[in-house]
């Protein structure tokens, strides 16, 4: 299944040639040549596009932060000259965590802040870079998985970071419920991975309800579109 991961990171480089140049003295090792971001050293090619200005980026940017970035950080978004998308083939763990280290690359040469174009989450330059100081399990999870609430249902965006199905459930609880119960079988399934079976029950705790799996098709996007997650879905159902 093709499942690629893309991070766009806008800047303001005078041109391209100067944002070529700015990334070869300060991103540690990072050579942007063509269509190819590779690090010789550290044996990690992904594929990138470079795009020019786009009038919409600072309203992306601000939905995607979830209101948290300061206008001023949306104002330097806004007088963007450019935007880099590193491309990334995940397979596995270490892939993510190859992509946190080049995301870091483009924002010590001026890279501004980090918008996963696959899960719809934006992060500050400070705070992605303080993820990749520190790509523990939980932190790398946090930033790359969101839950969303639909008019009938709770699922979560960007599993397929971490190979794997994202999870939904009716709209019969609140919305932090929602998250808890969403966001400990989406971790317990990245920490564990463990082999899910249809009918098989999950609960959050000893006392709690149990829930159900289903697997399903991702029926939220069509297969060509970036949200798209190939892994599927898994359904949490409350037993009848």
């Amino acid at each position: 299944m093709e499942n690629q991961i893309i991070i766009g990171i806008p800047g303001k480089w005078k041109n391209r040639t100067a944002l070529i140049q700015t990334l070869a003295s300060k991103g540690e090792g990072y050579l942007l040549a063509g269509n190819i971001f590779h690090n010789k050293d550290k044996n990690i090619t992904f594929q990138a596009e470079v795009q020019d200005y786009e009038p919409t980026l600072k309203e992306t940017f601000s939905y995607a932060s979830k209101g948290a970035f300061s206008e001023s950080l949306l104002e330097e978004i806004n007088d963007h000259t450019f935007t880099v998308y590193i491309i990334a083939d995940i397979s596995d763990t270490g892939n993510v965590t190859d992509l946190i280290d080049a995301g870091a690359a483009i924002l010590r040469a001026g890279g501004l802040a980090v918008k996963i174009e696959t899960a719809g989450i934006a992060h500050s330059k400070m705070d992605w870079l303080q993820l990749h100081h520190n790509p523990d399990i939980l932190s790398v999870y946090a930033h790359f998985v969101t839950i969303i609430g639909e008019e009938d249902y709770y699922c979560s965006f960007g599993m397929k970071a971490f190979g794997l199905p994202d999870a939904v459930t009716l709209n019969t609880m609140s919305p932090k419920e929602a998250a808890a119960l969403l966001n400990t079988f989406n971790y317990y399934h990245v920490g564990e991975r463990p082999l899910f079976t249809n009918g098989e029950t999950f609960s959050i705790q000893k006392d709690a309800p149990n829930y159900i799996l289903t697997g399903l098709q991702d029926f939220r996007y069509e297969e060509d579109n970036p949200f798209y997650n190939p892994f599927g879905l898994w359904n949490l159902g409350t037993s009848k």
